[in-house]
């Protein structure tokens, strides 16, 4: 028995695997459980599980479930951990079992599977046995076929009864907590509350009060009842619970075994600029709360804001990613601290990387919903044809800067419309738009000053390149500290000269310090928007 584990392991190694070529391959038996599914486990609708909102939350409920069963085996079988991939993915048609099981055993007529909707009292009952309802003959042979292989299995590899025994509970529990999802989501949302309503009614009421839901029900289609209306609200909440779950444990799974890979991908995110795409979502938020006044935002909506935001951060990951692979030979010169240029991770890594962003991306602002993934989409395309050739905009001065412009307004919109009421262009306000392209076009000058060495070598004629060494920091400097005055401009709150003007004159000092960094810019910005905040805040009280 030695020797066949011995020849399985040496196969499992033998195996070429990547990222993407797992999540291919894992995306295909998937999409096999799904087409057989369709038959066995039916909608109550009658609809075929081809939707994408119904394939996205199947797909990030697997994917979750894969990654947590990943680390699992990773602190029981630590002998394998180097092949945990290749040997889930494998193993991965064994979800075949149910659907295939439950046509045999109802005569072709398939056994409905759903989540544990259990209330508080009945959870420990459910756990003992898998469920009262909602789990079929072939879900209950799979996995009790699956537990017993796996606790065989560790038995094998590491020769331990106690590993044996809580690898597979372990594994069981956490199953167990998947399939029951709906069910701890809605008792932590009501965990103050005299009376707990069931799940089913609970996901209902929070549907119907929520602001965003009408992002995910595109206006023109017909959804035929509203049964059906509530199936893909559902499948919108939990893919977007899911995403959070799947993003934590995919993290958690590449710092783990790739840490220091994953600490330089981080360190690179351009957190500064990231944390600016995440406040200009936040400010289109706030202007549609005012337009709109009231507005009342759920936990259903909060969760659409998050994933939002989340959808933005891997766009923006996926252009760094693509941005430096084109940039390598200015990055020697002018960044000889990013992964590529220091060797932490080579191209074929940083491509694998900019994939799993993108797909991220797609998927969280899918959603977010329509308009979301509109904005996602231009996002990206404004800043791969910025970055990449055969466009590469960035070499065209101001132009450059208009394209970075555009790239905030995405994010200001998708902010706005996530929770506004009226979905319509003409509902955006557009002194609004202007102000954010203009603003964002003098100010994002600044980011080429600590490039000036490397554009100047690969001829990229940047504003600072073209003037100079003496007279390019300077221009940059009064343009990034016009930028801060533009705002009370704009705005026409003469009070925000108070935090404007400091931060313009500071602006300027920094763009033209030597040495030149970032941070005490960034740190002047997050300070000038704090204070514009305070200074609102003061006068809404005081005419109050």
């Amino acid at each position: 028995m030695q020797r066949i584990l011995n020849n399985i392991k040496t196969y499992l190694e033998t195996i070429p695997i990547t990222p993407t070529s797992w999540l291919l391959g894992v995306s295909g038996v998937l999409m096999v459980r799904f087409f057989l599914e369709s038959f066995s486990s039916f909608n109550a609708s009658g609809f075929f599980a081809s939707d994408a909102s119904t394939l996205i939350h199947y797909y990030l409920f697997f994917i979750g479930g894969l990654f947590a069963l990943m680390l699992i085996l990773k602190v029981f079988i630590p002998n394998w951990k180097n092949i945990i991939p290749q040997f889930t993915a494998i193993t991965l048609p064994a979800i075949f079992i149910p659907p295939i099981v439950d046509l045999i055993v109802s005569g072709g007529k398939g056994f409905k599977t759903t989540y544990f909707f259990d209330m508080p009292e009945e959870i420990f009952s459910s756990f003992l046995n898998f469920g009262s309802s909602g789990v079929t003959i072939g879900l209950r042979i799979e996995i009790l076929i699956v537990l017993l292989c796996l606790g065989v299995f560790v038995y094998l590899v590491q020769k331990s009864f106690i590993r044996a025994i809580l690898a597979p509970i372990v594994v069981y529990a956490m199953v167990f907590v998947f399939a029951s999802l709906p069910s701890f989501i809605s008792f932590l949302a009501q965990v103050k509350s005299l009376f707990v309503v069931e799940p089913v009614v609970f996901f209902g009421q929070a549907m119907s009060e929520s602001l965003t839901l009408a992002n995910n029900l595109h206006g023109s289609l017909d959804y035929g009842s509203a049964y059906r209306v509530y199936e893909i609200g559902f499948n919108f909440v939990m893919g977007k619970v899911l995403f959070l779950i799947s993003s934590i444990l995919v993290a958690l799974w590449f710092y783990l075994n790739f840490k220091p890979k994953f600490i330089a991908v981080f360190r690179n995110s351009r957190k500064e600029r990231a944390a600016h795409y995440i406040l200009t979502i936040f400010i289109g938020i706030i202007f549609a709360y005012f337009k709109f006044y009231p507005l009342e935002l759920n936990w259903t909506d909060w969760l659409s804001v998050l994933t939002l935001c989340l959808a933005f951060y891997f766009a923006g990951m996926f252009s760094i990613c693509t941005n430096d692979l084109v940039d390598e030979g200015i990055d020697k010169i002018s960044n000889q601290e990013r992964p590529l240029v220091s060797g932490v991770l080579s191209r074929e890594e940083m491509k694998q990387a900019s994939i799993i962003f993108l797909v991220a991306s797609l998927i969280a602002a899918f959603l977010s919903g329509y308009t979301a993934f509109f904005f996602v989409i231009t996002f990206i395309s404004l800043y791969y044809v910025y970055s990449v050739p055969p466009t590469r905009f960035k070499i065209i001065p101001l132009f450059s800067s208009f394209i970075i412009g555009l790239c905030y307004s995405t994010t200001a919109l998708a902010g706005f419309f996530l929770v506004s009421p009226l979905k319509i262009v003409s509902a955006f306000p557009i002194k609004l738009f202007v102000a954010v392209v203009v603003i964002i076009t003098f100010l994002s000058h600044a980011r080429d000053i600590k490039d000036i060495k490397g554009d100047k070598a690969f001829g990229i004629n940047t504003v600072p390149v073209l003037l100079g060494d003496v007279w390019g920091p300077r221009v940059v400097g009064l343009f990034t500290g016009f930028s801060f005055i533009l705002v009370p401009l704009f705005s026409g709150l003469n009070m925000l000269y108070l935090s404007a003007v400091p931060a313009s004159i500071f602006s300027y000092y920094y763009v033209n310090k030597k040495p030149y960094t970032e941070k005490p810019l960034f740190v002047t910005y997050f300070l000038f928007v704090l204070v514009s905040v305070l200074l609102l805040l003061f006068n809404l009280e005081f005419n109050m």
